[in-house]
């Protein structure tokens, strides 16, 4: 009972804050009449997980390839704070700390409606600074502080024991170069102009390193359709998006024994331009579980909703701006802020 009224209390407050939030930029909405311009663009958010992270699990994707031989360079950070445990019958996992991605993506329409992507991420597990405003959020809105209020701040503690095997144990800052994705896109042709679709498929390579959670030693191959709409209801300024597909997963050196094979991903967003000079968004990302596991941080599906903004540039170029909150179980961490610029040339 303790657990299902733990869960009841998070998602009271979880609701609360979605209601005044959709509240507040339904009121901007009204007030601005402005149209929606371009295509919608979901979010390039991710479940940062450490041991999610590990394995090729796409981003959400636009749906519009590239113009032939026309270039996109993106930079984006995420910054992720973890504070979680749950110990079971032969298992313990503990997640305690930050992680940072930053990450420089290529990509280019080469023609024909294809399109081809490289992204190079740099990891880091640390301790961080962020404790202290992470459980200040949680009060403000009524959401649970878990494990937070009897841990030490600003500590890393990564770890998974199993059957009284420690198979994970991180408690230094580790930092490197983490396992670099491909990605090839092809357009699919529709006969509506306001609708795009296309279909996608990832090769991550094991170049991290998996000792210290910066990959997962292995290959993974991922397919996935995306599609957008830009006049998602007539005389309103709202696009909506969305991608689902499967991430097939070669085998880790990282928990070998608990991986499952494939994981199914989905996203699901909402676009609206409050004003020229601002994007409002509102996006659900979810996936199946990663490992046979009793825990959730491990063995959950995962939900995690982001809301933020994009700031449109001339040419094409962007800003995104956002924040993550998990939803469901604890597979996601409490809090995710990312921040991304794309030039197009």
């Amino acid at each position: 009972m303790g657990k299902t009224n733990q869960f009841c209390r998070s998602w009271e407050g979880h609701s609360l804050f979605l209601i005044n939030l959709w509240s507040i930029l339904l009121l901007s909405l009204a007030a601005s009449g402005v149209a929606l311009a371009s295509q919608p663009e979901p979010f390039h958010v991710r479940n940062m997980n450490p041991f999610t992270l590990l394995h090729g699990l796409p981003v959400a994707t636009p749906s519009e390839i590239l113009d032939d031989q026309q270039t996109s360079l993106s930079l984006q950070l995420d910054v992720a704070n973890t504070s979680m445990e749950t110990v079971e019958e032969n298992e313990q996992v503990t997640l305690d700390g930050e992680t940072y991605r930053l990450a420089v993506t290529w990509q280019r329409g080469i023609g024909s409606g294809w399109q081809v992507g490289v992204e190079v991420p740099y990891l880091s597990h640390r301790g961080g600074g962020l404790d202290s405003l992470i459980e200040n959020w949680h009060d403000l809105f009524g959401f649970s502080n878990s494990d937070r209020d009897d841990w030490q701040q600003n500590q890393l503690r990564y770890l998974y024991i199993r059957d009284g095997v420690t198979e994970v144990n991180i408690q230094e800052e580790v930092s490197g170069i983490g396992d670099i994705h491909l990605q090839l896109s092809r357009e699919l042709i529709l006969a509506d102009d306001e609708l795009k679709a296309s279909m996608h498929m990832g090769l991550k390579l094991p170049t991290g390193d998996e000792e210290s959670l910066l990959g997962s030693g292995a290959p993974d191959l991922s397919i996935w359709l995306t599609g957008s709409d830009r006049k998602l209801i007539p005389g309103w300024p709202f696009g909506g998006y969305g991608h689902l597909g499967v991430l097939l997963m070669g085998k880790a050196d990282v928990l070998e024994e608990d991986q499952r094979e494939f994981v199914m991903f989905g996203t699901l967003g909402l676009n609206w331009r409050a004003y020229q000079w601002l994007d409002l968004k509102a996006q659900i990302d979810a996936h199946t579980p990663f490992y046979h596991s009793k825990s959730d941080q491990l063995g959950g599906s995962a939900v995690m909703l982001t809301f933020g903004g994009t700031i449109p540039l001339e040419g094409g170029d962007h800003i995104d701006l956002s924040l993550g909150e998990n939803m469901t179980t604890d597979m996601v961490p409490d809090l995710i802020f990312n921040i991304r610029y794309e030039a197009r040339f």
